[in-house]
């Protein structure tokens, strides 16, 4: 048995700081310690189905861990070009401020460099600057100072872009830091593409909104939802007055045009958690998630004046459709199910 006297312990202990061994073994602790907290948030972070859950979730970790200048993210709508923007300042949500071309720049450039770039990977912005000119990015966009720029590649191309700005405190961001931030953006990256690829298996391509046999699902859950809760969901069914006329004038292009100018104006037309679907052609429904008789028709009307306001051109002739629609809210009624349900406004 070998024993140290309290002499002997204190040399050794010198020993080791002298050596740098202690300074060392703090270290390894901390990067194991922030290892651990990285699986950790990387497990949540994988549980969330939607992008702003996932946003949410991601920017929560920040304020308790760094918190950069501008944050924001840029991403591409699927089947679409259409540019959604999320931008805090101080980790507080601000309306869109970057103009979307910015996307494409950097879209094109990681899309141009396949080999070079991990989705997530923090890119330097001063470093990736050298690969364009300097007139490239607008001076809009230089005043927030950019540190780092984070590619969101998929299977088809990068699909979006995070910006990172220096922390408030000004210092810059440590190695500890650098490993949290790309390994948390690559399990968004994927995340986020998974969500994509489910949206996209239940919308439609030509018009973006959701399918019909999706729709049909969530008037079943509604129904149910009826029954247990007495809520008060209603739908409305709309269709283009006289489409296959239009078409006949105009031309299919010019009518898928109109389609889509529709599909957008719907969507801005209700909350974002009402359910608007392509019910086939130039028919549309809506499933309204709660309203009242009155609320019911102002909606309708809402919408009506709103697609008879649009602005859809065809060689520089501005092409007008008008809208029927019809409306019936969800009974409790046991007799009910999707298809006595739609006939009613489909009647109406």
């Amino acid at each position: 048995m070998v024993e140290f006297s309290n002499n002997s312990s204190l040399e050794q202990f010198e020993l080791l700081q002298k050596s740098g061994m202690l300074n060392s073994l703090e270290q390894l602790q901390k990067e194991n310690k922030q290892l651990q907290r990285t699986i950790k948030d990387m497990s949540v972070l994988v549980t969330y189905s939607d992008a702003k859950s996932m946003m949410k979730f991601i920017i929560s970790k920040f304020l308790d861990y760094l918190v950069p200048e501008t944050l924001v993210f840029m991403i591409r709508q699927p089947r679409s070009n259409e540019i959604t923007q999320y931008c805090y300042r101080k980790l507080i949500k601000e309306d869109a401020f970057l103009n979307n071309d910015l996307f494409y720049i950097l879209k094109d450039y990681f899309d141009s460099n396949p080999n070079y770039y991990m989705s997530g990977e923090a890119v330097s912005f001063e470093k990736l600057m050298d690969d364009f000119s300097s007139n490239t990015f607008s001076q809009e966009f230089l005043s927030i100072e950019p540190k780092y720029i984070i590619p969101l590649i998929g299977l088809e191309g990068t699909y979006g872009i995070v910006i990172f700005t220096n922390k408030i405190t000004g210092h810059q961001y440590d190695t500890t830091e650098l490993f949290y931030i790309q390994n948390m953006f690559a399990v968004f990256a994927v995340s986020l593409q998974n969500e994509i690829n489910y949206k996209t298996s239940i919308t439609d391509p030509k018009t973006g909104l959701y399918t019909y046999d999706y729709f049909i699902n969530r008037i079943q859950e509604k129904i149910a939802f009826v029954r247990r809760y007495n809520a008060h969901p209603a739908v409305l069914m709309l269709d283009i007055d006289h489409f296959k006329n239009f078409n006949d004038t105009y031309g299919h292009l010019a009518g898928d045009k109109v389609l889509a100018a529709l599909a957008k104006t719907l969507r801005h037309s209700v909350r974002e958690e009402d359910c608007v679907a392509r019910f086939g052609g130039e028919e549309f429904v809506i499933l309204l998630s709660e309203c009242n008789p009155p609320s019911l028709f102002s909606v309708a009307e809402r919408i009506r004046k709103e697609v008879e306001k649009m602005e859809v051109f065809e060689k520089d002739v501005r092409l007008r459709v008008t809208i029927s629609i019809g409306g019936s809210f969800i009974k409790p009624d046991k007799s009910e199910t999707p298809k006595t349900l739609i006939k009613r406004p489909d009647d109406a």
